[in-house]
C-alpha cells in the first residue's frame, strides 16, 4: 500500500488507518482478544501499517492488544494515539504515551 507523508514530518502513514477502539473492549461484549490480534495482523499483511488508538480505549487494553499483535513488526508500523483533553501538557502527553 502506498504511504503518505504526515504533514511536514518525516513520518509515513498508510491512507487507510486501522482503528482499535473495539480491541479495548470497554462497554462491548463478544470481543475476543485473539480475534482482535488476528484482525490487526490481517490488516498489517494487507499493507496497513498505521494503527489508531487512545488512552481511553479500555484504559490501555487496546494498546496491550496492539503490542501482542504487532510487536514483532514494530519498526514497520506507526501508532497514532490520542490523549484526554486534560492531558495536553507536554509532560502529561509523554506520561500517557508511556502508559
Amino acid at each position: 500500500m502506498e504511504k503518505r507523508q504526515l504533514g511536514t514530518s518525516e513520518i509515513q502513514i498508510t491512507p487507510i488507518i486501522m482503528g482499535t477502539w473495539q480491541a479495548g473492549k470497554w462497554m462491548l461484549v463478544g470481543i475476543e482478544d485473539a480475534e482482535s490480534v488476528k484482525a490487526m495482523r490481517a490488516a498489517f499483511e494487507a499493507g496497513i501499517t498505521t494503527f489508531d488508538t487512545a488512552e481511553v480505549y479500555g484504559e490501555g487494553h487496546s494498546e496491550q492488544i496492539i503490542g501482542q499483535a504487532l510487536s514483532d513488526v514494530r519498526s514497520q508500523v506507526v501508532y497514532a494515539s490520542k490523549v484526554f483533553a486534560n492531558h495536553l501538557r507536554a509532560d502529561l502527553v509523554v506520561e500517557a504515551c508511556d502508559r
